[in-house]
């Protein structure tokens, strides 16, 4: 998922952070065998998406003709690096040549039913062995129809591989995953046939298929086949950003959950200041429009205040108040923004700055929306334009800070947010990233002490507590973190994240997932749409080996994604948790010798 300066605002520093506080909470562990334990209790979180990470103990071998009686399926087996459409080796000596027993090829279905079984044997591997010639010779129809022969004496798995083998290298996909599929009957585990069905689902465009095959590989083999290892990569990460690709293409623009978008507005000092009478004339219609806007986004009825600000600036406010147009044009701007409408929003802020080219606020905003454009170095051109025009805007320094704690330079960072904090001591965001920043600096008692010193300045404050309780439970004090986040909830009932971190380090101290589980619900009681909510369901859920409740809610948070990154994320722990819990449900006895092992 993008970290970017909206992401940065709202969930302390980023919803990444937020998240992978969350999955260190959980206990995490990257041994692949505990997810098998999920058919008796508990399944590790991180063991579903390891095999994306971890480096493979030996490479596997290019596409070639088996030449032995069984299908291999050994573990540890050295292997050669291989590509998804692997070289095919060079032609072995000898050369083929034309065949002095046709009559082999040509012998009726009668003449082989009189054979006894040892002769269809010996005839077929003969006629395999020739058929392996012509494919290292690279003329494969040649080697299909040799291998056909051999299919009628003996309905070998090899031979079934072999001729998939030549189909695939005819680019005749269909009839390659037809005979694995043959193969397969024989020999469920029979790698060779996963990976060349695999990669034949992979050509035709059947990710899901393929990335289940490459995975039962992964898996079979311990993860040391790295053209499986690699094929599950490329073939997932195709899958996801084609999935998020569409899904963000076709679908209407929406607001993220109510307290993402407080905590982006929270950031700011204010979204606008109201129109106010000029002598004795009074308020237009327009003028009247946007300070309800204003008025609504303050009580958080964010899609009321849509409403209101899109009247303001169809009622003409531009025409009669040039000041509070900027304004309504900037907070239109932000809402788009936030619907991931980016070039709506880049219109709307560009309409704001022709207003009032020197509307600070615009420019920062402008500056969030750039950077999900990943264009890091307009952002720092227009915010270091504002604070040319303001120098004293602490706005800007903050917003600064927040790029500068983005490139991980936390030590810049801190020094933005305490300048920050210098100009307006009532500016409370500063103070939360501060203290974030001391944290990542290693300087924990002096993240304390800011945390500390401002929740005794703004004791009403209930996203101070809850983050403060977040630096807590990363230092492993669960008990005062759980303290924390209670006094979170009590400040602000509506406020979902403490109810989930409050579940998080409940879930890691006690192992209660009950009292998790009915946090985690209550959260999404006090905001059915907070992402948070919806992604910690799903681990904890998986955690207690729910797989299907789980991909529920991963189906879920796809759907609530903010931006593409975040989707593909998404879409990509989703896939690669379906494709394993499909492994458990279709080879329970495999999954059983693994864990004995």
């Amino acid at each position: 998922m993008s970290t970017s300066l909206k992401d940065a605002a709202t969930e302390v520093v980023s919803e990444t952070a937020v998240e992978n506080s969350a999955s260190a909470s959980l206990n995490l562990t990257k041994n692949w065998k505990t997810i098998a334990i999920a058919a008796a209790s508990s399944i590790s979180l991180a063991a579903l998406v390891y095999y994306l990470y971890r480096s493979s103990a030996a490479s596997s071998k290019g596409d070639s003709p088996e030449s032995t009686t069984e299908p291999k399926k050994s573990k540890n087996k050295k292997r050669s690096k291989a590509k998804r459409n692997s070289s095919i080796p060079k032609p072995s000596d000898p050369q083929p040549q034309a065949s002095d027993d046709s009559e082999l090829e040509n012998m009726t279905d009668e003449q082989i039913s009189q054979l006894s079984e040892t002769e269809k044997k010996n005839i077929s591997q003969k006629l395999k062995g020739k058929g392996n010639k012509f494919f290292q010779a690279k003329e494969y129809q040649k080697a299909e129809a040799l291998y056909s022969s051999a299919l009628r004496f003996d309905k070998n798995p090899i031979f079934y591989s072999n001729r998939a083998a030549c189909y695939y290298s005819l680019q005749e996909y269909e009839k390659s995953i037809k005979d694995c599929n043959d193969a397969l009957k024989f020999e469920p585990r029979y790698v060779k046939a996963l990976v060349r069905r695999a990669q034949s689902y992979e050509n035709i465009n059947n990710l899901r298929e393929a990335l289940y095959d490459f995975t039962t590989v992964c898996i079979i083999e311990d993860f040391k086949n790295s053209v499986a290892s690699t094929g599950a990569e490329r073939v997932l990460k195709n899958l996801a950003e084609s999935e998020a690709k569409a899904t963000i293409a076709n679908r209407q623009p929406r607001l993220p959950s109510r307290s993402f978008i407080s905590g982006y507005f929270n950031s700011f000092t204010s979204n606008g200041s109201p129109a106010v009478q000029s002598g004795d004339s009074e308020l237009s219609q327009s003028e009247k429009d946007y300070n309800q806007a204003l008025e609504l986004a303050s009580a958080k009825k964010f899609s009321e205040s849509i409403e209101f600000v899109q009247k303001a600036i169809n009622g003409g406010i531009s025409e009669v108040n040039t000041t509070a147009a900027a304004d309504a044009y900037s907070l239109m701007g932000a809402f788009n923004f936030l619907k991931g409408s980016l070039d709506l929003a880049e219109k709307d802020f560009d309409t704001a700055l022709n207003l009032n080219p020197k509307h600070c606020r615009t420019l920062y905003r402008k500056a969030n929306m750039l950077t999900e454009k990943k264009d890091i170095v307009a952002v720092e051109n227009l915010i270091q334009t504002a604070l040319e025009i303001n120098p004293s805007d602490p706005e800007g320094y903050f917003q600064s800070g927040q790029v500068s704690f983005l490139k991980q330079d936390f030590d810049s960072a801190s020094k933005k947010y305490q300048k920050a904090i210098d100009i307006d001591p009532n500016y409370v965001y500063p103070y939360i990233q501060l203290g974030v920043a001391l944290f990542k600096l290693g300087s924990i008692e002096d993240a304390f002490q800011i945390f500390k010193s401002a929740m005794s300045k703004f004791p009403n404050r209930s996203d101070l507590f809850n983050y403060y309780g977040e630096v807590l439970a990363e230092q492993g004090g669960s008990t005062d973190a759980i303290k924390s986040f209670d006094d979170s909830i009590k400040l602000d009932k509506s406020n979902p994240l403490p109810y989930v971190n409050k579940a998080i380090s409940t879930f890691q101290s006690t192992g209660n997932f009950e009292v998790a589980l009915d946090l985690i619900k209550e959260s999404m009681n006090a905001d059915p749409e907070c992402e948070l909510a919806i992604a910690a369901l799903s681990q904890i859920y998986l955690q207690l080996g729910m797989f299907e409740d789980s991909l529920v809610m991963l189906r879920r948070a796809v759907e609530v994604a903010k931006s593409e990154d975040e989707m593909i994320s998404t879409i990509t722990f989703r896939e690669t948790t379906a494709a394993q819990y499909r492994f458990i449900k279709e080879h329970p006895d495999l999954v059983s010798k693994i864990m004995n092992q």
